[in-house]
């Protein structure tokens, strides 16, 4: 169940990270998060297949890299406190990026942020709602 909710809510971060970067000229959004289907909107039936497949890579992403990447950073951790993290979920969602789009080619599926400021923007919110997510998963 653990597995199955945290593929959910990586996929529903990568919906939310689309719908307020999306490619927009009314918001002055020129650049922003583009999807592998080509004509597609962000809530078609090739989005979700989007998000959840890119919710499964993002969760063998923070089982398997998240944990090398930590510990590598741990020496740095007091000195950087949360920064830290905003720098390993930029590597997460940059490695996310880089697997989807050029290691796992499949035809409609890919997610791509486009900008150097859409990315921060991007981390930030991803870095957000994972520190949300832990924490309502973890409380005790």
């Amino acid at each position: 169940m653990k597995i199955l909710s945290s593929i959910l809510w990586n996929a529903l971060i990568l919906y939310l990270i689309t719908f307020l970067l999306a490619w927009n000229p009314e918001r002055a959004i020129s650049d922003g998060v583009l999807l592998g289907c080509s004509n597609c909107d962000y809530t078609s039936l090739e989005a979700l297949k989007t998000y959840v497949l890119g919710g499964i890579v993002l969760w063998i992403i923070n089982i398997t890299i998240r944990p090398i990447l930590r510990i590598l950073s741990l020496p740095f951790f007091f000195l950087f406190f949360w920064l830290l993290s905003l720098v390993i979920n930029g590597v997460i969602l940059y490695l996310f990026s880089y697997i989807l789009n050029e290691i796992l080619i499949i035809p409609w599926v890919g997610y791509t942020i486009v900008g150097t400021i859409n990315f921060i923007i991007a981390v930030a919110i991803f870095t957000f709602f994972n520190t949300l997510f832990s924490f309502l998963l973890f409380k005790r």
